[in-house]
Parts: structure tokens; C-alpha cells; sequence
């Protein structure tokens, strides 16, 4: 095999993909107007083979960084001889170019997953038709503006690259952005679901329950990826915090919260056929919001720590989130008499008018935080001063509508479908009311300047004691009827036969969990500046803190100064540990950059991140930013809960359609 294959193999296969992807959308567009068998499934065997050349494009590229082949400009910008190996991979997507293509990928692969499942005859040509137009459009941006195998435009091979920007230098980078992808990406399937319902009249309760599907696999990879990024950014960005409402991170936050708000509405279609043109527009708007990220991320129009370059790539993007758009439009106007719902509200007071109050909720803090993120670009753009609007502005708005969502977490599982009794309503709810109120009184006894967090915890406990009500009273009933299980087992039980309610009820848990660490974490959190001289300790928040020593060490890929400073319980005098907060400077691109170390208790983190020696100290002594964080610790444990919950909604999910499956061919053979 000649060298010349060897160096074009990436790019040849990236093309390949490209092209059979644009005949995959054209020609399943023709084959599911003309109802055409022969060329729907030629489309269908195209959407194939564009994965498979897709995925071979990503391998292409991992090799070349393995192999440090600097002949490629990518692999020059994004790595060095130096860099661990698997820092290697993560540099993959580490850049534009590489994470366009990864992006590129996943659709293509979520796109031959769900056309391999589909058993819907009507469907499927539409759903080839709309899946090959989203994964064309995107590789062909990759091939013509963010190609990441474009040769280094000069006659001399590079024998050492730049190296990968040392913030993204850590673990949570092998493993955030994959997640984050895989939410983004997957939301294209329950949005061909959509497109191909509309497009081919079939608006039964099928498509409806496969988006619904796919929607919880890529809101669970979404949410994995959201918290593994306010992760990363707790522990790599040295200013003790985890979310700062950055443009990017509500990028990330705008499909979710639409997202999550169809898993609720969709709830109420399929038990009473009710928000049809609602859900259809939930599911629109989500993929929608997927690409407007994406265009944020890499367009330049907002400033952010996590933001690309800028390029000609948000011009491609505009133009494609105008034509989804136009086509959800356009289908739902078309489609507008037959999506209209056959039931109606019948009462205010009903789980179904919950789910409504909850959409509306969510989507109130989806425009307040898409309006914060736009606010600096429409503000410039009727020529006023760009203006940017900070942290306060989405604390002050969305905080008040957080808590009313947390309210209606606790009020929904309360209340039955259709009507509700106020007595039965009344007798459910009063144990965990007087508990929400006894804790919001004895916190503002405690502190009553902090009404806020008063109120906050005690509506924590109202919403944990209604979830766990609806736990315990369910495994009551099935301890009685089962004679002999014990109460674990009764709860196992319960999941295990209405998972879909229960898996809700878990994930709703965690999401109690998180917000109690969030508020501590935020409303009570001490930090404080200080210089520590050797031997000195000084104390803050019931710890002392004494530097033992600074040391200078040397890798192969940075060199580091460490601190090692001794934790005392300010009291006693009893050691805790020590901490080892460093930072590192990397010679490749010239940057430093800051790593903190915790100590995390389930009580508060002791957060410290050294700020560098104080050159009037001559080396005995060093600067440091220091925070002691209640219950941090709960937000990363709410957030496995939230995992643990979607994962049991996804195999019920999809234990579900195999039922469905066994039953149809079952049903089959009777007939025959």
C-alpha cells in the first residue's frame, strides 16, 4: 500500500461519507414522496455505509495522533511527543476540527443505530430521508471548512507539535465531552421520529413512544455530560465553583430543559392523548436548541472559556438551524387539524395540568436563559453598547422558578389524573408539609437574614418526604400482598414492576440531592485570599492551615510548583491530611494553569488553589485562594442518583418495545 493512501485514507473516507450521506438524504426523500421501495432502501443501505465510513474517518484520525504524524496541521496544533497517551485521544476533540468531525460521527452512528431498529415500514423511508440531511449537513462542514486532515502547509515536517491546551488536560475531558456529544447528537433521533410523522401522515402513538425512547438516552448522556463538566470545572479552573451561567454551559442547559419538559408532557399524551402539537414543538425546538449550541460554541458571537475559535462554521450552522426550523414549521402548519388533541383540560387540579404548569416552569427558565446569553449580541446589534449580563441576572430569575419546579415535584406525585379529591389530597400531603415548614423555621431561627435558603430547605424536605411517601406506601402494600419480602426487597420489587413511574421518582431524588448541595454550596460558602509563611498557620472556617513546604518538580509534559500544606481541626489540633495544590506550567504552549486539591467531607469541601509565590517572601511563603463549600459533596451524589434513575427509565424504555415486539409477532402466528 503506497505512503499517498496512507496519508489521504482520512480524507478520502471523511468524502466518501460525505457523499454517500447527501444520496442517502435525497435519495430517501424521493423514495418516501414517490413510495418507492427500491430507492428508499437503497437510501437506507447509503445511511449505512456513511456510518461505517464515518467511524473509520474518526480511527483514521486517531491513529494520526497516536503516531504523532505532525504532516497534519490538527495533529500539530492539538499534541506533542510529550503528552500521556490518553491525553492523546482526548485531543481528538479537542480542537474545532476534531470535535466538528466527532459531532459528525455520532449523528451518523445514532443514525445507523436507530435505522437498524426501525420496524416501522412507513417510517423509515422518511426517517432515512431527514437522519442523511442532518448527518450530510454537518459532514459536509467538516469537509469543507473544519477538515482535520489538512496537510501543514510547509516542505518541512514538524518534529514536535504545540501541544493540547493544558485546561483540557484533565481526565474529565476523556469522558465529559463524549457524553455531552452523545446528548447533543441523540437528540436527532426523536426529532426524525417527529419530521417522519408528519412527513408521512402517520401520527399514531408509535412514533411518539420511540422519540420518547431516544429522548431519555441522550438527556441521560446529556446530563452525565453536564455534571462532569461543572466537575471539570470545579477542580481545574481554581475559582472554587462549578457553574458561573457561562454562554457555553447554557448552551448545554437549553436542550436539557426543553428536553426534560417534553419527558413530562409526552407523559401526558400517551395516557391522555392530550399537548400533541405541544410535544411535536418540544421535540422540534430541542434538536433545534442542540445546533444553536453548537453555533454559539464555534461562531464567535459569545465570549467563553470553552468557546472555539471563530470561523465561517457558524454561517453553515445559522443556515442549517434556519432550515429545520422552517421544516418543523412548515409540517406542523400542514399537519395542524390532524395533531390538534381530542381531549381537553378538566380540571386545574390534576397530575395532567401538573406536567402543564411544570413545561411552562421549564420553559421559563429556558427564555430567561437564552435571553441572558443573547442579551450582549441583540443589544450590539441595535447598536447600543454590548452589554453582558452576569450571574446575578440568572440567579435573581431563574432561582424563584427553580424552586417552583422543585414545588411541583413534590405537589405532582400527590395528585391523580383527570380530577383529584381535596381530602385524599390533604391526608397525602400533610406529613411532609408540616416537616418542609418545621425545617424552614428552624433554619430562619437559626439565620433569619437568609429567608432564601430558609425557604429553599424546607421546600427539600417537603418534596423528599412526598417521594419517599409515595416509596413507602407502595412497598407497604407490596409486603402485604407478597407475605414474606422484606422492605428492600418490597422497594426492589416496586421498581422492578412500575419502573417507568418509579425510575421518575429516583430521578426526581437526585435531582432534591443536587439542589440541596447547590443552595449550601452557594448561599453559605466562606472564601478568603491569604499569603501563607512557612510555619505560620493560619485558620478560616474551623480548619488551620500551616504550609509545610513549596517544591519545584519536574515532568516530561510540564513542570510544577507544589504546595503541601497541613490540615489541623482548628479545635482540637487534631491533623486532618494534608493538601497538595499546585501549578503547573507547560513549556509546549507557553501556559499555566491552576490545580486545585479538596478535601471532601459530606459535610463541605475544603477547597484549596495556590495563587504562586509572593516574591517578597523570597520562597518562604506563597499566596492562596481558599473555600470551604457545604455540602458539595450532595451534588455529585444526586447526580449519580439522577444516572441510576434514567438508567432504569432506559432498559424499561426498551424492555418495553421488545414486549411490543414478542407480542406482535405472537399475535402473527395466531392469525396465520
Amino acid at each position: 500500500m503506497s505512503d499517498g493512501f496512507v496519508l489521504h485514507f482520512g480524507g478520502f473516507a471523511l468524502v466518501a461519507a460525505t457523499v454517500v450521506a447527501v444520496y442517502g438524504a435525497i435519495g430517501g426523500f424521493f423514495g418516501a414522496w414517490k413510495e418507492r421501495e427500491g430507492l428508499a432502501r437503497s437510501a437506507y443501505n447509503a445511511a449505512i455505509a456513511a456510518t461505517c465510513l464515518s467511524v473509520t474517518t474518526l480511527i483514521a484520525l486517531a491513529v494520526l495522533f497516536l503516531r504523532h504524524d505532525y504532516r497534519f496541521a490538527y495533529v500539530w496544533q492539538n499534541s506533542n511527543n510529550d503528552m500521556p497517551p490518553w491525553y492523546l485521544v482526548s485531543a481528538i476533540w479537542g480542537g474545532m476540527d476534531g470535535s466538528m468531525l466527532l459531532w459528525g460521527v455520532m449523528l451518523s452512528a445514532y443514525s445507523g443505530l436507530a435505522l437498524a431498529s426501525c420496524t416501522s415500514k412507513k417510517l423509515r423511508p422518511w426517517l432515512t430521508s431527514i437522519l442523511c440531511v442532518s448527518t450530510a449537513s454537518f459532514l459536509l462542514i467538516v469537509t469543507l471548512s473544519t477538515n482535520p486532515f489538512r496537510l501543514v502547509p510547509t516542505l518541512i515536517m514538524p518534529t514536535n507539535g504545540n501541544g493540547l491546551n493544558p485546561l483540557l488536560q484533565n481526565p474529565s475531558m476523556l469522558i465529559h465531552p463524549i457524553c455531552l456529544y452523545l446528548g447533543f447528537t441523540g437528540f436527532v433521533i426523536p426529532f426524525a421520529y417527529c419530521m417522519a410523522a408528519l412527513l408521512s401522515g402517520d401520527l399514531s402513538g408509535q412514533w411518539i413512544q420511540l422519540a420518547r425512547r431516544w429522548t431519555l438516552v441522550a438527556w441521560g448522556f446529556l446530563t452525565v455530560g453536564i455534571i462532569l463538566g461543572g466537575h471539570w470545572a470545579y477542580i481545574e479552573l481554581g475559582w472554587g465553583g462549578f457553574w458561573a451561567w457561562d454562554p457555553v454551559e447554557n448552551a448545554s442547559f437549553l436542550p436539557w430543559l426543553t428536553a426534560t419538559a417534553f419527558l413530562h408532557s409526552v407523559i401526558v399524551q400517551e395516557r391522555r392523548n392530550m399537548l400533541r402539537i405541544w410535544n411535536v414543538s418540544l421535540c422540534a425546538l430541542t434538536y433545534i436548541l442542540t445546533v444553536f449550541g453548537t453555533f454559539l460554541t464555534r461562531s464567535g458571537i459569545v465570549q467563553s472559556v470553552h468557546a472555539f475559535a471563530e470561523g465561517n462554521v457558524g454561517q453553515w450552522l445559522l443556515t442549517y438551524i434556519v432550515f429545520i426550523t422552517l421544516l418543523t414549521i412548515v409540517t406542523i402548519a400542514y399537519r395542524y387539524r390532524e395533531l390538534r388533541s381530542p381531549e381537553s383540560l378538566e380540571s386545574y387540579f390534576s397530575r395532567e395540568a401538573a406536567f402543564l404548569f411544570n413545561n411552562l416552569v421549564l420553559l421559563g427558565i429556558c427564555f430567561a436563559t437564552f435571553w441572558g446569553v443573547m442579551f450582549p449580541v441583540f443589544s450590539e446589534a441595535l447598536g447600543y453598547e454590548k452589554s453582558v449580563v452576569g450571574p446575578p441576572f440568572f440567579n435573581q430569575v431563574n432561582g424563584p422558578l427553580f424552586l417552583v419546579l422543585i414545588a411541583l415535584m413534590g405537589y405532582g406525585p400527590l395528585i391523580s389524573w383527570k380530577r383529584n379529591s381535596w381530602q385524599n389530597f390533604a391526608k397525602l400531603v400533610w406529613r411532609p408539609l408540616l416537616a418542609g415548614s418545621a425545617v424552614t423555621v428552624l433554619f430562619l431561627g437559626i439565620d433569619g437574614t437568609r429567608i432564601i435558603a430558609a425557604v429553599s430547605f424546607g421546600l427539600f424536605v417537603f418534596v423528599l418526604g412526598t417521594i419517599m411517601g409515595e416509596f413507602h406506601r407502595a412497598a407497604r402494600i407490596r409486603r402485604e400482598l407478597s407475605q414474606g419480602e422484606g422492605a428492600l426487597q418490597s422497594l426492589v420489587s416496586v421498581v422492578r414492576r412500575k419502573p417507568e413511574r418509579y425510575g421518575g421518582y429516583i430521578v426526581h431524588l437526585g435531582v432534591v440531592f443536587m439542589a440541596v448541595g447547590i443552595t449550601a454550596s452557594t448561599i453559605y460558602k466562606i472564601e478568603k485570599d491569604f499569603v501563607l509563611k512557612l510555619g505560620q498557620p493560619a485558620e478560616l472556617g474551623g480548619y488551620s492551615l500551616e504550609l509545610m513546604s513549596l517544591q519545584e518538580e519536574q515532568f516530561k509534559n510540564y513542570a510544577a510548583l507544589r504546595a503541601v500544606v497541613q490540615v489541623r481541626d482548628a479545635a482540637s489540633r487534631q491533623i486532618l491530611g494534608e493538601l497538595h495544590p499546585e501549578q503547573r506550567f507547560y513549556p509546549a504552549s507557553q501556559q499555566t494553569t491552576t490545580e486545585v486539591d479538596t478535601r471532601a467531607t459530606p459535610w463541605q469541601d475544603l477547597y484549596i488553589a495556590l495563587g504562586g509565590i509572593d516574591p517578597e517572601l523570597k520562597e518562604t511563603g506563597a499566596a492562596f485562594k481558599v473555600f470551604i463549600n457545604p455540602l458539595q459533596f450532595w451534588v455529585w451524589v444526586g447526580g449519580m442518583i439522577m444516572l441510576g434513575g434514567t438508567l432504569v427509565l432506559v432498559v424499561s424504555a426498551f424492555r418495553m418495545r421488545q414486549v411490543v415486539r414478542e407480542s406482535v409477532v405472537t399475535s402473527s402466528v395466531v392469525r396465520a
